[in-house]
């Protein structure tokens, strides 16, 4: 049986974060290690697995509660943070093309929210 662990950030990912925001380097170096920690938090309150998914399908649902239109490529690239947050939480093996592949969605909703599935694949 394949496992699966979904975590809400609650929000569109740290607008710091964002490759195309001006932004000084202690205030990004802060932005990554809040959002690291944020994945972290919430693998932990799932439950951490007792061994890591060695490969993992991660599809990642923005959704946006307004109008403002957002690049696609800018909250992939955006999530590189929470990602390291589920390697370092122990989630998944590694974070490289050998071991997960993605599925980004941009949705509109009634609020910002950030959904992120992790399923382990064969």
């Amino acid at each position: 049986m394949m496992r699966k662990t979904r975590i809400e950030l609650g929000d569109l990912p740290d607008r710091r974060l964002n490759p195309n925001r001006y932004r000084n380097r202690y205030e990004h170096s802060r932005a990554k290690r809040e959002a690291k920690d944020l994945a972290y938090a919430l693998v932990n309150n799932e439950g951490i697995p007792k061994t890591p998914y060695n490969k993992a399908h991660i599809t990642i649902t923005w959704i946006a509660g307004d109008k403002i239109p957002r690049d696609p490529d800018n909250l992939l690239a955006s999530m590189k943070a929470y990602i390291d947050g589920l390697v370092a939480v122990g989630l998944i093996v590694d974070d490289s093309a050998k071991h997960v592949s993605y599925t980004p969605t941009y949705e509109r909703g009634e609020k910002h929210n950030t959904i992120i599935e992790i399923e382990e694949i064969g």
